[in-house]
């Protein structure tokens, strides 16, 4: 799962994607910016805010390609 979610995030041509959380939270990476792969576990940081979030790798159970906002 991790493979597959830093191959979709780290390709040349970056587009969006949604996590989703055991928990049931969800978390929208819109910018290759927002987030860092760490040993254990993703470090998302929230567009225009100072907030970040830290979500253990074993903790993610979906990954989805979500379409790009067009700000229309």
């Amino acid at each position: 799962m991790i493979d597959a979610l830093k191959d979709l995030i780290r390709r040349p041509n970056f587009k969006p994607v949604r996590i989703f959380t055991n928990g049931g939270q969800r978390y929208d990476i819109t910018h290759p910016d927002n987030f860092a792969f760490g040993k254990s576990e993703l470090f998302y940081y929230f567009p225009k805010s100072d907030r970040s979030v830290h979500i253990p790798y074993r903790n993610i159970a979906s990954v989805e390609e979500i379409a790009a906002r067009t700000g229309k």
